[in-house]
């Protein structure tokens, strides 16, 4: 990180978000550092064996890491585990999901920018997708609206973006709700009063509350795919 000044040892909080080996046997870490941001940092050797991390390094282990900051480059010299979902590894679905956020948060985050609120919006929503309590397209929907409500960029899932009335059934257009009155010559996903309240109520509840869910009915998944997409369109077109 040639951009920070100053040199020594570091502890911080995070998750690792990707890791990529040299052809001279050295790994490098993305990782997401709290009141960092995601920051590049070199293990010499590991690559190769002879810095033993182990599965520390995979994507989506969290954990305490152990740095050294140097003049020109960070140096990873430990991480304390405390996370490693692993057993997302076991279904295909979750583990895809798990990884296009790890991958949204590379291509929409500033590197050496710290975005301590996303951190526990990741966390909490790697939790729900590991616990299986919710469906994998509903947990993306709440994952995409939480960051973008985080950002001040969430749609208003509650009124019409055209003319403020308290909606029933609307046009989801990505950055906007309408209502029929509205939503004239637009084009978007068509909710029913009911799809709209599940959307608005898997994004709102929080952890415990997902977990207690119990044979909830279940809202039409293309329909919430195609909403995902278009919140995952909102941040590429911000970034």
């Amino acid at each position: 990180m040639e951009s920070r000044v100053g040199q020594g040892l570091l502890r911080k909080r995070g998750v690792v978000l990707r890791r990529k080996d040299s052809n001279e046997g050295d790994r490098s870490i993305y990782a997401f550092l709290e009141k960092e941001g995601p920051v590049w940092l070199l293990a010499p050797g590991a690559a190769r064996g002879k810095v033993r991390f182990g599965g520390a390094t995979d994507p989506l282990v969290w954990g305490t890491f152990h740095i050294y900051r140097g003049p020109n480059r960070w140096y990873l010299r430990e991480i304390d585990v405390r996370k490693d979902f692993l057993s997302l590894r076991s279904s295909p679905s979750r583990i895809r999901c798990a990884a296009e956020w790890a991958s949204s948060l590379v291509k929409y985050t500033l590197p050496g920018h710290a975005s301590d609120d996303l951190l526990p919006i990741f966390y909490w929503s790697l939790c729900i997708l590991e616990s299986g309590s919710l469906r994998v397209d509903l947990a993306a929907w709440r994952f995409y609206w939480r960051w973008l409500k985080s950002w001040g960029l969430a749609p208003d899932l509650e009124r019409c973006q055209g003319c403020g009335v308290e909606l029933g059934g609307a046009l989801f257009c990505g950055e906007s709700l309408f209502c029929g009155r509205c939503s004239g010559g637009r084009y978007g996903v068509e909710l029913s009063p009911w799809e709209r309240s599940e959307l608005i109520s898997t994004s709102t509840m929080g952890y415990s509350e997902i977990l207690a869910i119990k044979g909830r009915p279940g809202i039409d998944p293309g329909k919430v795919l195609s909403c995902t997409k278009q919140l995952a369109r909102t941040l590429s077109d911000r970034s």
